[in-house]
């Protein structure tokens, strides 16, 4: 559902990685989702390129505000301090179903899961996804009922893939 983001993440040079239920689905455990979440390196320059790729296949911001305000560290802290902002979404005008959620923070350490990412082709190019060690902390620590299912699916394969 989402090849043609993935690839022009990939083609960018971006720093990223890909995370929730495709992140899942890539590394082998397959869910139904609406949306593509991504947790970006928030450094203003990777943040800049994100949001031009964003915008070239154009998506649009579900909030009504501009999506260079991510650029600003203070704002990304006033919206997940005062309004409890998780993620800054985008939606696509022709198909509103599809969705990019970029993390406006890192729920763990961004370096030390980009090292460990996982790189999944995809017609020839790399995509960045985090590994299921990093997709079962993030889940273990977010703690809705669905992650606490999804927990138990990647351990199985955390499990699997340690043998």
């Amino acid at each position: 559902m989402y090849e043609k983001e993935l690839i022009a993440l990939s083609k960018s040079g971006a720093r990223y990685l890909v995370i929730g239920a495709v992140a899942m689905s890539l590394q082998g455990y397959v869910r139904a989702t609406a949306d593509l979440d991504i947790t970006p390196d928030l450094e203003k320059g990777n943040l800049e390129k994100m949001i031009s790729i964003i915008e070239n296949l154009g998506y649009k911001p579900r909030v009504p505000v501009s999506a260079i305000e991510l650029l600003d560290p203070k704002k990304r802290e006033e919206w997940y301090k005062e309004k409890n902002m998780k993620v800054f979404s985008f939606y696509h005008p022709k198909n509103v179903l599809k969705t990019i959620d970029l993390m406006i923070y890192h729920p763990i350490n961004f370096e030390n899961c980009f090292k460990r990412k996982t790189l999944i082709k995809i017609k020839d190019y790399n995509v960045y996804v985090a590994s299921i060690k990093d997709l079962l902390n993030m889940k273990i620590k977010a703690g809705r009922p669905q992650d606490k299912v999804d927990v138990l699916f990647l351990k199985r394969l955390k499990y699997k893939n340690d043998k």
